[in-house]
């Protein structure tokens, strides 16, 4: 028996003695052929070897996936692709269709007005004056000029432009010192000034109405506007609701509480009045 194998084991040498050989000293032709003959021989071990070898980068594949949409890999801004649930598209439906009423507002505002005026974005705000002072995205490159009336874009008086620049502007809100102006009741066209408040207000959009005569009947609810008078602002720009009145220290005017209609704190966009 031990004679057998080593036999055989010696016939297993010679064969790939001469299969080297026969490589060796074959043209290319025939070389690549005996390649291929003895290549088949083997095509079974390869494949299961190639088999194994697909099925765990299967496996690692698998593994993979499952831990991206693992809650640690979704906290880390990696979730998976989730459609919108109904939820959310009646959300975007409502936020654009108020988009939408916005500008159908502003565009048929825009044709009543007797005044020519610049849509602008509001791109910041004073930090030491947060309520009081507004940037917009104009400036002298676009026709802004100083002291050009500033309107909401439901046409309620904001303020008035108090510094250009090149490419944006400053704009001083009602009820800033600096922003003072004449008004008057609509109702019964009593005029007094528009001041900012002397007692402290936390509400921004609270303005104080002052000079008015003492014979004058003022009732909360009751409508104020522009006056036009000095020529800063046109007339009847709505500016905003009685909330209170008083006599004054001395008795001889009577004052009034008026709250602005524009939302000094929502302000995205806004109207320049570059003629009027």
């Amino acid at each position: 028996m031990k004679r057998f194998f080593y036999k055989s084991q010696q016939t297993a040498v010679g064969a790939v003695l001469l299969t080297v050989f026969l490589l060796l000293v074959m043209p290319e032709s025939a070389r690549a052929r005996l390649k291929s003959a003895i290549g088949a021989l083997f095509l079974p071990v390869i494949g299961i070897s190639t088999t194994g070898q697909v099925a765990l980068e299967s496996l690692g594949q698998l593994g993979a996936s499952g831990s991206a949409s693992s809650p640690t890999h979704q906290a880390l801004g990696q979730a998976p692709d989730v459609p919108p649930s109904l939820a959310d598209l009646h959300v975007e439906n409502a936020l654009l269709r108020e988009e939408i009423n916005q500008f159908r507002d502003a565009n048929d505002w825009e044709r009543r007005i007797p005044w020519e005026s610049k849509l602008v974005r509001v791109v910041g705000r004073d930090p030491y004056n947060w309520w009081r002072r507004i940037k917009i995205n104009l400036g002298s490159n676009k026709g802004i000029r100083f002291n050009q009336p500033v309107i909401s874009a439901k046409g309620n008086l904001v303020g008035r432009v108090s510094e250009v620049g090149p490419l944006t502007s400053w704009v001083v809100l009602a009820g800033d010192p600096n922003c003072r102006f004449s008004a008057l009741i609509k109702e019964s066209r009593s005029q007094g000034g528009i001041v900012s408040p002397r007692q402290y207000s936390s509400d921004p959009r609270v303005v104080e109405l002052t000079y008015l005569p003492n014979d004058v009947e003022l009732r909360p609810g009751q409508a104020v506007v522009t006056s036009g008078l000095g020529g800063g602002f046109p007339k009847e720009i709505p500016v905003g609701l009685v909330v209170d009145s008083w006599i004054s220290k001395d008795g001889l005017y009577t004052e009034a509480r008026v709250k602005l209609h524009a939302n000094l704190n929502q302000l995205e966009t806004v109207r320049v009045l570059t003629r009027f």
